[in-house]
C-alpha cells in the first residue's frame, strides 16, 4: 500500500469516529484496561482512539532491519566472550565478569529481546537502544484484543484487512521452542525469583496469571534456602525447574548477591541442566548503552557480515562513549568533547545504565550550561553520546468531551525479537515530548498492519 493509499485508510478510520461510533468504542477501550489492568500507577494507559497503522511492506521491512541488527548484537555479544578487553570496553564490571563462567558460552538462545527506537522522516526505523530483558508484550496483548473489539475497527474492517501482530502469544512459543532445544518433551517449568518491583506497571501480576493459563507450571521463589540440584536436575522443593528468571530487577540483584559459584542454581547453570531466560551473563552484556557505542564505531566493522554492517550504518546512530578521545564523525576527524559541546543540537546524551529516561539530556533541549555540565559529569562514570534520530509528530484522535480533537503526538516503534531470530510484535508508546516515556505522561497504542481489500 503506497503511502497515500495509507492516508487514505487513516482518514476513512478517523471518519468513522463519531456519534454511537466514538462513544461506545471509547467506553469500551476505558473499561477493559482499566479492568484488564493495562494500566500505569493505575492511570490507564489507552489515550489515542487509533493504532498506529502500517503497511505490510512496512512491517517486512521493519522485521528485517531488526533481525539484521539482532544479529549485530549477537556478534558483539561472542566477541565479549571471547575477548577480555573488549568486554571492558563495554564497561563489564568484576562481579559480572564472574557470571561469564556460568553461562557466558551457552548457546541457548534468549526467549525475547526488544529493540527500541524510531522511524524517521524518510520512513527509516532506526535503534536508539536495545532492551534484554523487556516487558510490555503482556500489556500491548490485551491493549490489541481491547482494539479487536471496538465498533470502529469492526466497521474499518469492512473494508480493509488489518492484522495486530502478536505479542503475548510468542513467549510461550519461545520457551517450547527452547525446551525442545533442551531435548525435552512437555512444557518447560520456570522459577520466578526474587520480591516484585516498584508497583507502577502489573505486568509482574499479568505474568503470573497469564502462563499457568497456557499450560506453563511455574514457582515464586524469594529465598535462596529452598533451592536444590540432584541428579542432573534443578529443584525448588519438589518443583523441577527448567528455566530461571527474575521477577524484577529487584530480583535479580538478590540472585546473583545469594548465590555465590557453589549454590544449586549455578551449578545448575554451569551444567546445561537449566537456563537462565535471555541469559545471566548475556543481560549484564546487552544492558549497557555502550553496546550502541560498539556497533557504530568503525574499528569494531569487522566483527559483521557484509548485509549486517549495511543494516547498521543505516539503522543504528552515530554512538560513542563520553571521554578524551579524538574520532570520525561525518568523515572526518573530531576531538570527541569540544565538538559534542559546541554542536549539542546533534545529539544525546545517555548514562550507559538505567532506563524509563532517567539522566537523558536532549541536546536540542538543554540550554548550553546544562548541556556542558552533564558532559563534565559524563567523563566520571559511563556514559554514551548518540546522535539524534530526527522524527516528526503526527496528529492521533482522542476523545474531547462527546467529540474528537487531535493531538500532534510523538511515536516511537520497539521491535520484539524472539529466540534471537523472529521479529514479530512491537511496543509503541505515545508521548506530547521527545521523551517517550509512561512516568511522564505517554501512553500506548497498538500496531496494524492495515491493507486495503
Amino acid at each position: 500500500m503506497p503511502g497515500n493509499e495509507l492516508t487514505e485508510a487513516i482518514s476513512f478510520y478517523d471518519g468513522l469516529l463519531q456519534g454511537e461510533v466514538l462513544r461506545r468504542t471509547h467506553e469500551l477501550l476505558l473499561q477493559r484496561t482499566l479492568a484488564e489492568r493495562v494500566t500505569y500507577k493505575s492511570r490507564s494507559l489507552y489515550h489515542v482512539l487509533r493504532p498506529r497503522f502500517i503497511t505490510p511492506q512496512q512491517l517486512v521491512e521493519h522485521q528485517r532491519a531488526t533481525l539484521a541488527v539482532r544479529r549485530g548484537i549477537e556478534a558483539v555479544y561472542r566477541h565479549a566472550c571471547r575477548d577480555e578487553a573488549f568486554r571492558r570496553e563495554l564497561g563489564v564490571q568484576d562481579w559480572e565478569e564472574l557470571l561469564m563462567r556460568v553461562d557466558g558460552d551457552s548457546r541457548m538462545p534468549a526467549i525475547v529481546g526488544r529493540l527500541d527506537g524510531f522511524v524517521d522522516p524518510d520512513g527509516v526505523l532506526r535503534f536508539m537502544e536495545y532492551n534484554p530483558a523487556p516487558g510490555g508484550y503482556l500489556i500491548m496483548h490485551l491493549l490489541g484484543e481491547a482494539f479487536s473489539a471496538t465498533p470502529v475497527l469492526e466497521a474499518f474492517s469492512r473494508r480493509y484487512d488489518v492484522v495486530l501482530p502478536r505479542t503475548a502469544p510468542n513467549i510461550i512459543d519461545a520457551l517450547k521452542a527452547n525446551h525442545a532445544r533442551m531435548g525435552r518433551d512437555g512444557m518447560p517449568q520456570l522459577a520466578l525469583f526474587g520480591p516484585a518491583g516498584p508497583d507502577d506497571v502489573d505486568e509482574e501480576q499479568l505474568l503470573q496469571e497469564y502462563l499457568p493459563a497456557q499450560g506453563v507450571h511455574f514457582q515464586h521463589v524469594t529465598s535462596e534456602d529452598e533451592w536444590t540440584y540432584r541428579d542432573g536436575r534443578l529443584y525448588v522443593r519438589d518443583f523441577r525447574v527448567d528455566v530461571v528468571t527474575f521477577i524484577s530487577s529487584v530480583g535479580f540483584g538478590g540472585l546473583i548477591v545469594g548465590c555465590g559459584p557453589d549454590h544449586p542454581v549455578m551449578r545448575a547453570l554451569v551444567d546445561g541442566a537449566a537456563y537462565f531466560m535471555n541469559g545471566m551473563f548475556q543481560l549484564c552484556v546487552l544492558n549497557s548503552k555502550v553496546l550502541f557505542a560498539a556497533l557504530s564505531t568503525p574499528t569494531n566493522a569487522h566483527l559483521f557480515a557484509p548485509d549486517v554492517r549495511e543494516a547498521l550504518a543505516r539503522h543504528i546512530p552515530w554512538t560513542r562513549v563520553v571521554r578524551e578521545s579524538t574520532t570520525s564523525y561525518g568523515g572526518k576527524e573530531v576531538d570527541l568533547l569540544p565538538f559534542v559541546s559546541a554542536n549539542r543540537e546533534r545529539f544525546v546524551l545517555k548514562p550507559a545504565t538505567g532506563y524509563g529516561g532517567t539522566g537523558v539530556v536532549l541536546g536540542w533541549v538543554a540550554d548550553a550550561e546544562t548541556w556542558d555540565a552533564t558532559l563534565k559529569q559524563a567523563l566520571t562514570e559511563p556514559w554514551v553520546i548518540q546522535e539524534r534520530i530526527h522524527t516528526t509528530k503526527e496528529p492521533y484522535p482522542v476523545l474531547d468531551g462527546t467529540g474528537i480533537r487531535y493531538e500532534e503526538l510523538h511515536m516511537d516503534l520497539n521491535p520484539y525479537v524472539w529466540n534471537d531470530e523472529r521479529a514479530e510484535g512491537c511496543f509503541v508508546r505515545v508521548s506530547p515530548t521527545p521523551m517517550m516515556n509512561l512516568a511522564q505522561g505517554g501512553s500506548l497504542a497498538p500496531l496494524a498492519v492495515v491493507r486495503e481489500r
